[in-house]
Parts: structure tokens; C-alpha cells; sequence
């Protein structure tokens, strides 16, 4: 089994050769709310589609959002989401203190491909975060691991049935990768992450950019 740690290691270690002293996740600190703000605004049918999807999930308590940025749901949906135990988590400090400084919900600062978070959550959600990360592998089965019930994880861009593979690609001014999902893939690590081919589906999904589809990985347990 590879040792996460040495993996996450290994990376930051080509990332700083690769960007000039810029390792992973680093250009996403000092983000202001502004550009949280805007990144809402440009994936308003995403956001509207999310939302429809948590109004249907009559049974859920309590919510995880994995890259809550500067709180856009749980600050600008008060109304929503104060009727959940939700905890938002993401690797930018500014971002995070933000939230902090303007909610009273549940915060965490960190890199969730890291995390061993005590607590598991009836749904975890995502929205453009899957396609930059480094270990698309360690995201989902963390997600799977710590989902009671549901998970709806959306990348902003597109996923391959011929890809053997992740396409992943290094961003050297963003220090994130851009990566295409490769749906084999996807399946192998959700069906070692213990879920039955019925409680998952992989599909495509409508994004606010022209001609653009994203992916849409939307996972219950509950069947």
C-alpha cells in the first residue's frame, strides 16, 4: 500500500521545483471573499441544481462541504443550511478565517486528501475541487469512508469512458492540476471504497461555461 504521507511529500517536492517555490494548494491563500463570490456567480445552474438535490434529501442532518471557500452556502443560504449541522472545510487559511469571522457554523482548515476526521456526515458535498487535486484516488475514498448516506461531488470539468486513467494535468501558475475524471477509474476506487455498482452513478453535468459539460458523481447509500 502506498504511504499517503510520502505521496503528499513526493508531490510538494516536484511542485516547488516545478513552480518556482509555489507547492500545492499555496495559490489559494489570500483569495478574498470577492473571488468566491465570483466563482458563485459563474456557476449559478451547478449551484441551483445542488440545491434542488438538498432539498429532496429529506433524511439528512448533517452536511460536510469539502472546498466551502469563503462560505457562499452557508453564509448567503443562512436560510437553508441553519436547519443542518454543517461543517465546511477547505485548504485556504484566509478563506476559512472568513467563514469564521461571519458564521457560526463549523470550520476546518486543512487538506482533506489528509484528513482522518473523527465524525461521519449523512451528505458530503463538492463542487469544483475533484479536478484540481492530486490524489483523485485518496478524495473519493475519503468521501466514501466518511458518508453516512449520500455524497454529490462535481467536478467543473468533463469525464472519459476510454480513459484507462485520469488525465491529469499540471497548472504551473494555479499549482493545482486540471484533470479529465476517467470514469474506469472512478468506479474501480468507489467499488474498493466498499460501494455496490447501484448506490453510485457517474454522469454528465450541464456548467455555466458555453459548450462545456461537466461531471457529476452522486453516490447513496441508501439502497
Amino acid at each position: 500500500m502506498v504511504d499517503l504521507g510520502q505521496k503528499v511529500r513526493n508531490y510538494t517536492k516536484a511542485f516547488k521545483r516545478k513552480t518556482f517555490g509555489i507547492s500545492y494548494g499555496e495559490t489559494w491563500q489570500g483569495r478574498d471573499n470577492k473571488f468566491y463570490e465570483r466563482l458563485h456567480r459563474d456557476g449559478l445552474i451547478e449551484h441551483t441544481k445542488f440545491l434542488a438535490y438538498l432539498k429532496s434529501k429529506k433524511d439528512v442532518k448533517t452536511i460536510l462541504e469539502i472546498g466551502c471557500g469563503s462560505g457562499v452556502y452557508p453564509i448567503k443560504y443562512k436560510d437553508i443550511f441553519e436547519k443542518f449541522d454543517y461543517t465546511g472545510i477547505d485548504i485556504s487559511k484566509s478563506a476559512i478565517k472568513f467563514c469564521q469571522e461571519n458564521s457560526d457554523f463549523n470550520f476546518i482548515c486543512g487538506d482533506f486528501q489528509k484528513m482522518k476526521l473523527a465524525n461521519k456526515y449523512d451528505l458530503i458535498f463538492s463542487q469544483g475541487v475533484i479536478h484540481h487535486v492530486y490524489d483523485i484516488g485518496a478524495f473519493l475514498s475519503n468521501i466514501v469512508e466518511k458518508s453516512k448516506k449520500y455524497a454529490y461531488i462535481l467536478s467543473s470539468l468533463g469525464y472519459s469512458d476510454e480513459l484507462e486513467d485520469h488525465k491529469m494535468e499540471w497548472s504551473e501558475n494555479q499549482a493545482v492540476y486540471n484533470s479529465i475524471l476517467s470514469s474506469k477509474q472512478v468506479i474501480k476506487t468507489l467499488v474498493a471504497s466498499g460501494l455496490k455498482e447501484n448506490q453510485f452513478s457517474i454522469s454528465p453535468s450541464e456548467t455555466d461555461s458555453e459548450n462545456s459539460t461537466g461531471t457529476l458523481i452522486d453516490i447513496n447509500k441508501t439502497v
